[in-house]
């Protein structure tokens, strides 16, 4: 099973975002069996994005040795497979983050590790947890020069690194250039998303986007982005049915309802 982490040097970049996406697609679309972790202890949003609030355990619990892995691990109705963190301050005392490589070794099913930002401790056990890094920044100097320092971060750990997501592109002139990227980075580019105002009503939604709106031009990237880590050709487009779901949640109906 492999155990990839979603890193960025600073927040509010698309972490969690890609890590939903991703986790949604490779799980549902890709035959990838998958599960997203939430590894930000302190700032949790991976369940919260996907309108969870409450859980049994958490990886707080696996954490503290108060429950087994499998045991934290639930699945959304979309299908998106998760291990989420505690929404609860108190749920932060006597946990020690540096345990996470340990509680994430052997799982049943490959991992997205949606990471804290920066190369804090949080950031730096999800690195440690995983065997290969997805880094994703956005077409700026200081996000860059961020990612920069998490790569050789993750150089010294001897991780193996995917590459580099470019996120919220808008194509204007005072946004790096690819060719820039790479050179600060010092790593290459495997994907680039497009700013889509679908991304936003998707998470408003609390739906991947796939199941949004499949025809939004940032689903491709992600579609893509799957793609090259299952090792699997993009699957066919779906039928008008499952076409005429999407239509329903965008006017927003129920996913429990349909």
């Amino acid at each position: 099973m492999r155990k990839i982490a979603i890193v960025s040097g600073k927040g509010g970049i698309g972490k969690t975002t890609l890590a939903i996406n991703l986790g949604y697609l490779l799980h549902n679309k890709f035959n990838f069996d998958s599960t997203v972790v939430d590894c930000n202890l302190t700032t949790p949003h991976l369940s919260i994005n996907l309108g969870l609030y409450n859980h049994n355990h958490t990886l707080n619990d696996v954490l503290k040795g108060k429950a087994k892995l499998e045991e934290a691990i639930t699945e959304h109705p979309t299908g998106v497979k998760l291990l989420p963190a505690s929404l609860e301050l108190k749920d932060l005392e006597r946990v020690d983050i540096g345990n996470l490589p340990s509680v994430l070794q052997n799982p049943s099913s490959n991992l997205i590790l949606d990471s804290a930002p920066g190369i804090g401790r949080e950031g730096i056990a999800a690195i440690s947890a995983a065997d290969e890094i997805l880094f994703i920044t956005q077409p700026y100097t200081s996000a860059v020069v961020d990612v920069y320092k998490c790569g050789k971060i993750a150089e010294k750990l001897k991780k193996k690194v995917l590459g580099v997501v470019v996120n919220c592109r808008k194509g204007v002139k005072h946004e790096l250039k690819d060719s820039e990227i790479e050179q600060l980075a010092e790593l290459p580019i495997i994907g680039t998303i497009p700013y889509d105002i679908e991304i936003e009503r998707s998470l408003a939604s609390k739906l991947p986007l796939h199941l949004y709106n499949q025809r939004a031009k940032a689903n491709m990237t992600f579609c893509n982005l799957a793609s090259q880590i299952s090792g699997t050709k993009i699957p066919k487009k779906e039928s008008f049915f499952d076409g005429l779901l999407n239509l329903f949640r965008k006017e927003g109906k129920s996913l429990w309802g349909l």
